[in-house]
């Protein structure tokens, strides 16, 4: 295919995000009463079908169903729809972290993201909401993005959307860093149309090692090897895809069976994150406690700058949580996509993303 632009909002620079709030919300007294509401709903609808386990046990979170939101329900199907068809990127403020349980709080989270999409697993384990905290994973090679605190490059991750609500942020650093991989993609097809259409090809990318510890309830999704091909660049149906993580291509080059990097690939990669540095297509944003952050995947790529924690005073402590979902008006990718463990389904609103496992079924 010949590469050509994408004019369409998603496409946005820094400013015009600082100059249209939008995509940014404030939730109101009335909503933060009707998310307690509907935290209460959910718990009696589960304990009235015995299920209360479940969700103690972290496998399940609720549904639009059983978390009534009669007024925020249809603010967050708005941006469910603005995700896909606008900027790629809403926040929500104002979100009630403070005074619950810790699993209160990944049941709120849950609640919200339920009128948005579904929860995908973050784990072999099931694990459908993500502590991210600094454990101390820093000097480990095979760590996590969120089990530690150095900064992160741009990026996106393996579902439609990511969703991040803040509890506590970090005594300093901890900025949420977000740009349009579609702006850049344009910029650089102006700059270097070369190094997109490199872009447009397979790398290699590695697959984290935590996906090939057995839990009895995942071998038969186990990969065949640690490795798997996937473009930076797609489309498909007129619509455009982002895949990039260079951590990843860069750990796949250590692996038996994987060829190197040929010049015009390392060359294309080291484009496409010069691009992404320049300060204009960037929107940095310090999270507060309440901040919800909702990221198209696909349209959008997020990092962090590297945080320190108050080691004596756990009110300055980073704490986020993450949820991975699959949305129900999500775009068509391209069938390279099927390349990867976590896009089996490449239809459009197809249930996708994060770790393959058996699909829960609660009455």
């Amino acid at each position: 295919m010949r590469p050509a632009a994408f004019h369409i909002p998603a496409a946005w620079d820094g400013q015009t995000l600082a100059n249209d709030r939008s995509w940014s919300l404030e939730l109101g007294a009335t909503h933060r009463e009707e998310l307690a509401d509907a935290l209460r709903a959910f718990k009696t609808w589960t304990a009235e079908r015995g299920l209360t386990a479940q969700w103690l046990h972290g496998h399940m979170l609720p549904r639009p169903e059983n978390f009534p939101l009669p007024t925020l329900g249809p603010l967050l199907r708005q941006a469910q729809s603005d995700l896909e068809e606008r900027y790629g990127l809403v926040r929500l403020r104002g979100v009630p972290v403070a005074g619950w349980t810790p699993k209160d709080l990944h049941l709120l989270h849950g609640g919200l993201c339920a009128h948005v999409g579904t929860p995908r697993p973050q784990t072999v384990f099931g694990e459908l909401v993500q502590e991210l905290r600094d454990v101390g994973q820093a000097p480990l090679r095979e760590r996590r993005g969120s089990k530690h605190n150095r900064a992160l490059a741009l990026h996106n991750d393996p579902c439609d959307v990511v969703s991040f609500l803040c509890v506590q942020p970090a005594l300093a650093g901890g900025t949420g860093v977000f740009a349009s991989s579609v702006a850049v993609h344009n910029a650089l097809l102006a700059s270097a149309p070369r190094h997109v259409a490199t872009l447009y090809r397979d790398f290699m990318h590695a697959y984290q090692d935590y996906l090939f510890v057995r839990s009895g309830a995942n071998d038969e999704w186990l990969p065949s090897r640690p490795y798997y091909p996937m473009p930076t660049f797609s489309v498909e149906q007129g619509k455009f895809a982002c895949k990039y993580s260079r951590f990843y291509v860069d750990e796949a080059q250590e692996l038996a069976g994987v060829p190197a990097l040929t010049d015009a690939q390392r060359e294309a990669l080291q484009a496409f994150e010069a691009e992404c540095a320049e300060p204009r297509w960037q929107l940095a944003l310090p999270y507060e406690p309440g901040d919800l952050m909702l990221i198209n995947n696909y349209v959008c790529l997020h990092a962090r700058t590297a945080f320190t924690d108050d080691e004596h005073d756990p009110r300055w402590r980073r704490h986020l949580l993450r949820i991975w979902l699959s949305v129900p008006n999500s775009r068509r990718l391209a069938p390279q996509w099927q390349q990867q463990l976590f896009f089996q389904r490449v239809a459009a609103g197809a249930l996708r993303g994060g770790v393959p496992m058996r699909e829960p079924s609660y009455a």
